[in-house]
């Protein structure tokens, strides 16, 4: 039997830590005056344009790259969060370029090594570029150890749409040695990607790297944390607090 594990990209494999040091840089005492932190903005300002690149899909599929909505949306979210008119694409260069380059999240390739060493087969699906992914899969390290970077840029849709999934199970029945579901998880840090994964078909894995360490070791006991899984339609399959506990867990659970 062949394993097969599509990890989600953005924010899961790769990280915002370069940019977060950026913004803060240019940014953060600006930021605190108001009432915010860099990380928070960052975060803040990503996951509103990943929202917007979903609905621009809904909307009139294909989007436009991820990569545009980031770049535009950013000075509008620094006018907002600041009360200051809209930074200059220019004056920006040095937190927007930095978009290329995102570097590996703790633990990646300690994971991946694990899972391909135990015969695993890796694909990375993407809201990002294609070729910018696999600039960041060969700036980790990892180029030998990943079989395919799938785009959503290629399939047309943005995640959650279930033709992303749908490649995502092609990439996985392709192997050689895969025999069905059971072979295939989907590994991300946002439990509304495995949402759709399971409903797509897949066992699936949380990587919880931001939570407090304590919440994820007492999670099965935490109410809060099992509301919002429920909310999610339940627990994933597989929780841990990096991923290469992920990639451990995974691995032990087939045995």
């Amino acid at each position: 039997m062949t394993l097969t594990i599509c990890f989600d990209a953005l924010g899961t494999c790769f990280t915002l830590a370069d940019i977060i040091s950026a913004v803060d840089k240019t940014y953060g005492d600006e930021l605190r005056r108001k009432g915010w932190g860099s990380q928070g903005f960052v975060n803040d300002w990503f996951h509103s344009a990943q929202r917007d690149y979903t609905y621009l899909s809904l909307i009139s599929a294909p989007p436009p790259p991820i990569s545009t909505i980031l770049k535009t949306s950013l000075p509008i979210s620094l006018s907002s969060a600041l009360s200051i008119d809209p930074p200059s694409s220019s004056e920006l260069e040095d937190i927007t370029s930095l978009l290329s380059s995102l570097p590996a999240s703790p633990t990646l390739k300690e994971a991946y090594t694990l899972l391909h060493d135990a015969g695993a087969k890796i694909g990375i699906i993407t809201n990002g570029a294609k070729s910018t992914t696999e600039g960041y899969v060969s700036k980790a390290g990892i180029s030998n150890l990943v079989e395919k970077v799938i785009s959503c840029d290629e399939v047309g849709y943005a995640k959650p749409h279930k033709e992303v999934y749908e490649a995502a199970i092609k990439f996985c029945k392709d192997q050689e040695g895969y025999l069905g579901q059971s072979d295939r998880y989907f590994v991300a840090a946002h439990i509304w990607d495995l949402a759709a994964a399971k409903r797509a078909g897949f066992n699936t894995a949380l990587v919880l790297s931001d939570f407090p360490a304590q919440v994820v070791d007492d999670e099965d006991s935490n109410d809060s944390v099992q509301e919002w899984y429920k909310s999610f339609g339940g627990r994933p399959d597989i929780v841990g607090k990096t991923l290469s506990e992920v990639a451990e867990k995974i691995l032990a659970q087939r045995k």
